[in-house]
């Protein structure tokens, strides 16, 4: 018998040998492409956007690494890398799908249909079960994610590496839909257009402010001097407090993962003559107040600040208890357009990035950004989409 696995939106699925349906028609070239971060996307650009995109070479470099230390070829399982390649490729899907950009489902959905079906027991079934909830979950509304259900994955044979790199990938093919849809963008089309696809529902957070505030992982984190040489390495390799760091000593369970990561934060965040620009650090802020990430919108709100930018503005963005629909209302009500839009197409890249197109790019060059900040300010948008959710669902923030 033929095995699907369907998924809770309507007109998608998880397909592995054939469709009922014919919404999403079954692609095998889609897995074979050459460049498996892009998608051969960049391809498609005209010269000059091309030019652009080809000087961020240690960027790009970087996220096709983390691709394929998240998503190889082969892997083997063991005691405490229990995630195997289905695990991981259907995972991303159930990301992609939530994510709505078409490209992205085609490609792993062709990567997982070849892949044998877990078995059928009770014990299978329960774990894909939490699988599936918890990446759909976390790609939608990651500030719902909490302490029981990280422990749910224990219960299901996860080892604490597991959920480390299961919450990695999550975020990197969150990131990873948010790039691609701006590549679309810059085509002159939207990444998909799917009559009824529903939204997700605003995210609702409080507490933000620009007070220092402390992160402690939910997590055992791995003892530096207990570590191995490679996640020694990896540590000293990345920052110089790294082994101080809650959060790098959690990440360095999975080492690589963690080695690409911090090369794709870095040549975002660093990137240019400026490597504290207004425009980055208010697309930073935006993004975590969308996610409803307290510890994020924090530090970058005070760097934004340090840049020269409008103290105004972040006040309205942390003194009410926003919901991100409530974003749009403050982006229409702002009198400098450049702000304007920022907001707007941080806000549709976040929110809706199968909805992003070359409106949202004409609104930040209308307003006087350069293409190279316009391109600083989407990236910057794409990869708080996955450092948010690493931050929210792997420890708490707390007041210090």
């Amino acid at each position: 018998m033929e095995q699907q696995r369907k998924a809770a939106h309507s007109g998608w699925y998880h397909e592995t040998q054939s469709s009922q349906y014919g919404h999403l028609p079954l692609d095998p070239h889609a897995a074979l492409v050459q460049d498996r971060f892009l998608l051969g996307l960049d391809a498609q650009l005209d010269p000059t956007l091309r030019q652009l995109l080809n000087e961020r070479q240690r960027l790009l470099r970087a996220s096709r690494t983390c691709y394929e230390v998240l998503f190889p070829d082969t892997l083997k399982v063991s005691r405490t890398e229990t995630l195997s390649l289905y695990d991981r490729l259907s995972s991303a899907l159930t990301v992609a799908q939530v994510t709505g950009v078409q490209i992205l489902c085609s490609h792993y959905a062709a990567r997982l249909a070849p892949l044998p079906s877990p078995d059928a027991s009770r014990k299978s079934n329960i774990r894909q079960t939490h699988i599936t909830q918890f990446a759909r979950l976390l790609a939608t509304q990651p500030t719902l994610i909490t302490v029981p259900m990280l422990h749910q994955l224990y219960d299901v044979g996860f080892s604490t590496r597991d959920i480390v790199t299961f919450t990695q990938l999550i975020g990197f093919v969150s990131y990873q839909a948010r790039v691609l849809a701006v590549l679309n963008g810059l085509r002159g089309r939207a990444a998909a257009v799917l009559p009824g696809f529903p939204s997700p529902e605003g995210c609702e957070q409080k507490g933000f402010s620009l007070a220092m505030l402390q992160w402690t992982s939910r997590l055992p984190e791995v003892v530096p001097e207990d570590a191995s040489q490679h996640q020694q390495d990896v540590l000293d390799l990345i920052a110089p407090d790294a082994r101080s760091s809650s959060f790098y000593t959690l990440l360095v369970h999975d080492a690589d993962a963690l080695s690409e990561f911090s090369a794709v934060f870095n040549n975002i965040m660093q990137a240019g003559a400026d490597p504290v620009a207004t425009w980055r650090e208010l697309a930073a802020v935006t993004t975590s107040q969308l996610n409803g990430c307290l510890y994020c919108a924090g530090i970058h709100g005070r760097l934004y600040l340090e840049a020269g930018g409008n103290e105004r503005l972040i006040n309205d963005l942390f003194t009410e208890n926003h919901r991100d629909d409530a974003i749009d209302t403050l982006s229409k009500n702002l009198q400098d357009k450049k702000e304007a839009a920022l907001l707007e197409a941080v806000v549709t890249l976040t929110r809706t990035p199968e909805r992003f197109d070359a409106r949202q790019l004409h609104g930040l060059s209308d307003a006087g950004y350069s293409a190279t900040q316009s391109l600083d300010i989407l990236l910057t948008t794409a990869l708080f989409s996955w450092s948010n959710r690493l931050i929210q669902t792997l420890g708490d923030t707390l007041n210090q």
